[in-house]
């Protein structure tokens, strides 16, 4: 339990609903503010041209999301987000940790370091659905590989830190369903007011079941200031706003992603949030950009 100014609440570090080299490029400026009560998010056909550049006019309040459904989210299109890898551990007798976790190479993927552990996992690209994936074994269209190799950051504690990076045995085969993503990096800045998306394979509420196909769900940035009304963050740290609605456990690990120029850009990495959902508090996320040093030195992939 964490107290957050008076309140009580019971942290899920299981996550959010929904909560080569890498090319990191400077953030643009938005050319325009889009008024969100014109825009009903639930039926966006194109998620990436609604995100390209979208901000709200004030970085310190909660943004105004309309009828943005969070929690459940929407069902991805194949290929949509090809830079995703499912993370399943297995913890013995049967029982799987699901974790989900974003492509940044040839070999290295990227995750919570709570999904971590120091049992086996079954990683597996290119896919949007995870039925065929069982225990200790797949049978689906992508591909699978078992991991037991990684880098956990030296100064993990489950609300700090929250990062780490897998490594494959052997190159993933890229093609039209397995890319990779750019990462943020040293120049970008805080993205308060940016449109993102979050995505995985969450479940529906503190009750819910997971779903074997891959959704999203569009959320907007607030900065750290507008955060710390309810939880104790760092500059590591980035949140999204929802408004009476909130993204449940699920896939931690899992990518929150910004559009620049038409290509995707992963700014954090789905942390924890509160148990007791839908209940309004922001989700947090590992802010990427606060670990550029750590990720180059330890993948010895190119940050400019």
């Amino acid at each position: 339990m964490i107290s957050t100014r008076g309140k009580c609440v019971i942290l899920v570090f299981t996550g959010l609903v929904l909560s080569s080299n890498i090319c990191c490029v400077l953030a643009s400026t938005a050319s325009e503010i889009i008024d969100d009560d014109d825009v009903n998010l639930n039926h966006i056909e194109n998620v990436q041209d609604y995100l390209i550049n979208g901000t709200f006019s004030d970085e310190d309040e909660f943004p105004d999301m309309g009828s943005v459904r969070i929690v459940g989210g929407e069902y991805a299109q194949l290929n949509q987000f090809p830079f995703m890898a499912i993370v399943h551990q297995l913890m013995g007798k049967g029982v799987i940790s699901k974790c989900g976790g974003s492509i940044i190479s040839s070999r290295w993927v990227l995750t919570a370091g709570h999904c971590m552990g120091s049992k086996p996992r079954l990683v597996v690209f290119g896919v949007n659905d995870k039925t065929g994936i069982g225990y200790n074994f797949y049978r689906g269209p992508g591909i699978a590989m078992w991991n037991e190799q990684g880098v956990l950051h030296p100064g993990y504690s489950k609300t700090v830190n929250d990062i780490a990076l897998l490594y494959m045995p052997q190159n993933i085969p890229f093609g039209e369903n397995i890319q990779p993503i750019r990462l943020a990096g040293f120049n970008h800045g805080t993205f308060a007011g940016w449109r993102s998306a979050v995505i995985g394979w969450g479940v529906d509420g503190p009750t819910g079941s997971g779903t074997d196909s891959l959704k999203y769900a569009v959320l907007s940035i607030i900065s750290n200031y507008a955060c710390s009304t309810y939880w104790s963050i760092t500059e590591k740290h980035i949140c999204t706003a929802i408004q009476n609605q909130e993204a449940c456990r699920g896939d931690s690990g899992g990518p929150l992603v910004v559009y620049i120029d038409g290509m995707p850009l992963q700014i954090g990495i789905v942390s924890y949030g509160d148990g007791a959902c839908p209940s309004g508090r922001p989700g947090v996320f590992t802010r990427v950009s606060a670990f550029a040093d750590w990720i180059a030195h330890n993948t010895g992939l190119y940050f400019y």
